[in-house]
């Protein structure tokens, strides 16, 4: 596609349903032309996309994929070595936790990765989505064994299969425990699969319980880096704790871990399924370039409960939570956390840094408007601040709203984001080989997997 085409293509950014028709329209006429791929083509293109991100940032040792490029130049040197892991620096400093190591989401970028492979086998029956889900999730199985703490998931491991960092947070526990239960599901999954599954989630859920829903570090000596106490009232809290504590008893069948969930669900008169409903999601509190990681949790508790009442309420919060996503200003801070791609910059160096790219803090902006202006070339730009507001902002914040547009599976939703989704897709196929960090390239991958999913692609190819 050339870049006139594109620029075109891009600006089909719809903003209510009756312009995602028209949006459709156009880009039939566009493939009529040869202009864009079907939707055999679209699977394709994933397909190739999964393989590029597995060949580029995968590690074959431990089948799992990592957040550094491994076939660059420095090879396994993008990593933090066992020897600075077990000190628990990264590249010199103190950092318990191993941001910046490439090891401190495999957890979550494997998780993420594996409940989407799921739904895109389960869609498809395509082989090779079937051969990737077996592969990592024998590396998510190393993950949930390398630790001598039953139910702790750890920042790793390092490709050498036993180096992590033992303060791990919430994003890592809670994708981990999704992604299990996803497999679980599978038709892929085998007994053995699914004896380690249960006893790993009985395991977690024993631990929490134990440490008050709480994230702690391995030994429990303290709360983790990101280890809030889920038993809170606020969105986060209930979330994770209904989400995952069912997902639990869905696979256990543990009377006592079921019991346990009744009682949380009828807490101070069940104030947890009123923290959940629809008409409270502005109550949520600020998006972040991570919340897409609630998304999960509302899919996964909208698949897993079986009372029509609760399952409606679960799929109508997350509608709301995705339409917030897509529709609210990204630089109201009541909106959006600006520290995730900003830094801690003055109000006037931020201005400064989002000028280049034609956006202004004083002018009201979507997500649709972040990523008309997202450029691959800047990727590779001198100026770091550039390749953070192009990277986590122009990029990373779309693709929150995005994912939390695909799991909701609103259809008028998936429908206004497939174009943009789309696009990520190919222009991570086109210009991937200039990005050298794994969470941007992961959600291109997993927003293409859902796309998938949903019924873009879905004839063997």
């Amino acid at each position: 596609m050339n870049e006139r085409t594109r620029k075109a293509m891009r600006r089909c950014r719809p903003r209510a349903y009756t312009q995602a028709m028209l949006c459709g329209v156009v880009m039939l006429l566009a493939a009529s032309r040869g202009m864009c791929q079907g939707d055999d083509g679209m699977k394709a293109q994933v397909k190739e996309l999964c393989r590029n991100y597995i060949e580029g940032f995968g590690a074959e040792s431990v089948n799992l994929v990592y957040h550094h490029r491994l076939n660059g130049p420095r090879g396994l040197e993008a990593l933090a070595s066992p020897e600075e892991i077990a000190a628990r620096t990264v590249s010199g400093k103190q950092m318990p936790y191993g941001y910046g190591s490439g090891i401190q989401d495999v957890a979550l970028e494997n998780g993420q990765l594996l409940y989407a492979l799921c739904d895109a086998y389960d869609a498809t029956g395509d082989e090779y989505f079937a051969e990737t889900v077996r592969k990592i999730f024998s590396g998510l199985k190393l993950v949930g064994s390398v630790s001598p703490v039953p139910g702790f998931v750890p920042r790793g491991p390092h490709p050498d299969g036993k180096s992590y960092y033992p303060n791990s947070s919430r994003d890592q526990h809670a994708t981990y425990v999704y992604a299990l239960w996803r497999y679980h599901r599978s038709p892929l999954a085998t007994d053995e699969d699914k004896a380690f599954i249960a006893d790993f989630l009985d395991a977690f859920a024993r631990r929490m319980e134990k440490n008050g829903w709480s994230i702690r570090v391995e030994d429990d000596s303290e709360i983790a880096h990101v280890g809030f106490s889920w038993r809170q009232r606020a969105f986060a809290g209930v979330v994770s704790l209904l989400g995952t504590l069912s997902a639990v008893c869905e696979v256990t069948h543990d009377e006592e871990l079921c019991n346990l969930l009744e009682e949380y669900l009828q807490e101070d008169d069940g104030f947890r399924w009123q923290v959940l409903q629809p008409g409270r999601v502005s109550k949520s509190g600020p998006l972040t370039l991570y919340s897409n990681q609630f998304a999960m949790d509302l899919n996964a508790l909208s698949r897993i409960l079986t009372d029509p009442q609760r399952r409606q309420q679960i799929k109508e919060y997350a509608r709301a939570f995705a339409e917030d996503a897509l529709r609210s200003n990204v630089f109201d801070e009541d909106c959006w956390r600006r520290l995730d791609w900003s830094d801690k910059w003055s109000e006037e160096k931020t201005q400064e840094a989002l000028e280049p790219f034609g956006l202004s803090l004083q002018k009201e902006t979507t997500v649709f408007d972040l990523y008309e202006r997202f450029d691959p070339e800047h990727w590779q730009s001198d100026d770091w601040r550039v390749r953070s507001v192009n990277g986590k902002l122009c990029f990373g914040i779309p693709t929150v709203a995005f994912y939390c547009a695909l799991l909701s599976e609103a259809p008028e939703l998936v429908e206004e984001v497939a174009p943009s989704v789309r696009d990520m897709v190919e222009q991570m196929l086109e210009h991937g080989d200039l990005y050298s960090h794994g969470e941007d390239f992961n959600r291109a991958v997993t927003l293409g997997l859902h796309l998938v999913a949903l019924g873009v692609g879905n004839t063997n190819g």
